[in-house]
C-alpha cells in the first residue's frame, strides 16, 4: 500500500499536466478558463499575435506607419524615453468590414515621476490621412471614435471622444469637457503591460475595459463598418514612453457557437470539406476579398499622398508678384529672401524624398539577392520575379518622375541665382537710365539764360528806338 500511495500523487499531477496540454491543443485557454478559448485574430487589421512583429524592422504587414517609431521583435515604442516631444503612429490599410469586433491593445507606459504623454486608439472613417500622428488635443475634425489615454492632474485617466467631423479639438480650450465617458486608472510604471479592450457588439454597444475591469460603456453609440483603425502616441517635454505590445483584432463569435463542442466542429469541417463546389466558391470569395482589400490600401495610401502634396504645396509655393508691387529696395529683399527659404524648404523635401527612394531601392535589392538564392521553387520563384519585376517598374517609374521634378526644381534654382546674381546691375541700369540727365539739364539751363538775354537785349533797343511821349 505504501508505494501506491506514493505513486497517486504523482499520478494525478500527470493527469492533470495531461488534461492542459490537451485542451491547449483544442484552443482553450488552459486551468483559469477550461472552457474558453483564445480569441481568433483578424491577420488584417492584427500584429502582436505573432514573432517577430516585422521582418525587416521597419514596417508591419497591412499596416501603415507614420513617424519614426522603434520596432523590435515583440512590441513597438512609439514614444522613446529620450527625448521627449515625439509623435509616431500606427494605421491599418484596409477598412473595417466586421460588423461587431473585440480590439485589444497590450501597451506600457514608463518615465519619470512627472514625465506628460497620451496613447489614443482611433477608429475614424478617413485614417491617417486626417488624423496621423495627431493626439487628441491636436487633431483636426474627424468622423468616428477617439480612446485617450494620459494623466489629468496627477491621475491616470481613459476618456471616449465622438465626433461626426464638425468639432474640432485642436482649437477648443477644455477638450477633457467633451468625453462622452470615462474612468480613473493606474497605468504608469506598472512594469507589466496593460490589456485595453475595447469592444463594439449588439448586445451591449461600446465597451471600454483594462485589464479585465469595464471603463465604461453605452448602448447608444452607433459605430458603422468601413471605418480604419489607428494608434498614435506623443510626449511631453519630459516624455513618457509608451510600447505597444500588439493591436489586435477578434473576431466576435455568438454564444451558440461557443457553446458547440470540438468534435461536433471538427465533424462539420470534414463535411464542408468534403463539398467541393462550396470550397471552391468560399476560395474565389476569399480571393475576391483580398483583391478588395489590397484595392482599399492603394486607394487610401493614393488619397494620403494627394493630401500630403496639397499641404506640401500650399505651405511651401509662393504665388507671383508683378514688378510694380516692389516699390523700394527693402520690399525687394524681402521677397527674395522669402523665396529663397522657400527653395531651401524644397530643396530638404527633394532630399528626404531621395533618401526614401534610397532606402527603398535597397530594400528591393536586398529582397531581389534572397530572391535569386531560392532556386529550389521554381513556381514561386517565377511568381516572386513577376511581383519583383513589377515592383522595379514601378521604381523606375517613380525615379522618371522625381528627375523630372528636380530637373524642374533646377531650372527654378537656376532662374533664381540668376536674378539674385545680377540684382545690382539691374538696378544700375535702372538708375541710369530712368535718373536725370546731367548734360541734358545743363544744356537746357544755359539756352534758357541765352534766351533770357536776347529777350532783354530786344526789349532794350525797342524801348529805346520808341518815340517820345509828354504830357
Amino acid at each position: 500500500m505504501a508505494p501506491l500511495r506514493t505513486l497517486l500523487p504523482a499520478l494525478g499531477l500527470w493527469l492533470l499536466q495531461a488534461g492542459q496540454a490537451h485542451a491547449r491543443a483544442q484552443g482553450y485557454t488552459g486551468g483559469d478558463h477550461p472552457f474558453k478559448k483564445d480569441p481568433i485574430w483578424d491577420p488584417y487589421f492584427s500584429f502582436g499575435h505573432e514573432h517577430p512583429i516585422s521582418h525587416d524592422g521597419h514596417s508591419i504587414p497591412h499596416f501603415e506607419i507614420v513617424g519614426h517609431p522603434e520596432i523590435l521583435s515583440d512590441r513597438v515604442i512609439l514614444t522613446p524615453p529620450h527625448p521627449g516631444n515625439q509623435r509616431a503612429a500606427i494605421w491599418s490599410d484596409h477598412s473595417n468590414h466586421n460588423e461587431q469586433w473585440e480590439f485589444h491593445v497590450p501597451f506600457r507606459a514608463s518615465g519619470p515621476e512627472r514625465a506628460g504623454g497620451s496613447l489614443q486608439i482611433w477608429y475614424t472613417l478617413r485614417g491617417a490621412s486626417i488624423t496621423g500622428t495627431s493626439s487628441i488635443y491636436t487633431a483636426k475634425p474627424f468622423e468616428g471614435l477617439a480612446v485617450v489615454i494620459d494623466s489629468q492632474g496627477g491621475r491616470g485617466q481613459i476618456r471616449g471622444y465622438l465626433n461626426d467631423g464638425t468639432t474640432d479639438y485642436s482649437i477648443h480650450h477644455h477638450p477633457q469637457s467633451l468625453a462622452f465617458g470615462q474612468c480613473d486608472t493606474a497605468y504608469r510604471n506598472l512594469g507589466r503591460p496593460s490589456d485595453l479592450k475595447i469592444s463594439y457588439t449588439h448586445a451591449h454597444g461600446l465597451r471600454v475595459e483594462i485589464d479585465n475591469h469595464i471603463c465604461f460603456e453605452s448602448n447608444k453609440v452607433t459605430l458603422p463598418k468601413n471605418y480604419r483603425w489607428g494608434v498614435s502616441a506623443a510626449s511631453a517635454e519630459s516624455p513618457d514612453s509608451f510600447e505597444l505590445f500588439g493591436f489586435k483584432l477578434a473576431l466576435h463569435q455568438d454564444h451558440e457557437s461557443e457553446s458547440g463542442s470540438y468534435d461536433d466542429n471538427q465533424d462539420q469541417q470534414h463535411k464542408s470539406r468534403e463539398k467541393k463546389g462550396e470550397n471552391l466558391n468560399h476560395n474565389d470569395r476569399h480571393e475576391e476579398e483580398i483583391a478588395k482589400r489590397h484595392k482599399e490600401a492603394a486607394d487610401h495610401h493614393a488619397r494620403m499622398a494627394d493630401s500630403k502634396y496639397k499641404d506640401f504645396k500650399s505651405q511651401y509655393e509662393m504665388k507671383d508678384e508683378d514688378v510694380s508691387h516692389f516699390k523700394d529696395h527693402d520690399s525687394q529683399f524681402g521677397d527674395l529672401h522669402l523665396r529663397m527659404q522657400a527653395l531651401t524648404h524644397q530643396v530638404a523635401e527633394v532630399q528626404r524624398v531621395t533618401g526614401e527612394i534610397s532606402y527603398t531601392l535597397s530594400n528591393l535589392v536586398d529582397l531581389f539577392n534572397e530572391f535569386t538564392g531560392a532556386h529550389d521553387h521554381e513556381v514561386g520563384a517565377a511568381l516572386g520575379m513577376k511581383e519583383v519585376e513589377r515592383k522595379l517598374h514601378n521604381i523606375d517609374m517613380t525615379i522618371q518622375n522625381f528627375e523630372r521634378s528636380i530637373r524642374h526644381e533646377g531650372a527654378k534654382i537656376s532662374t533664381l541665382n540668376d536674378h539674385h546674381d545680377n540684382l545690382h546691375h539691374h538696378i544700375k541700369e535702372a538708375v541710369v537710365s530712368h535718373g536725370p540727365n546731367m548734360g541734358f539739364s545743363i544744356s537746357i539751363l544755359i539756352v534758357f539764360q541765352i534766351m533770357l538775354a536776347i529777350a532783354y537785349v530786344v526789349y532794350k533797343r525797342r524801348r529805346a528806338i520808341a518815340p517820345k511821349k509828354y504830357l
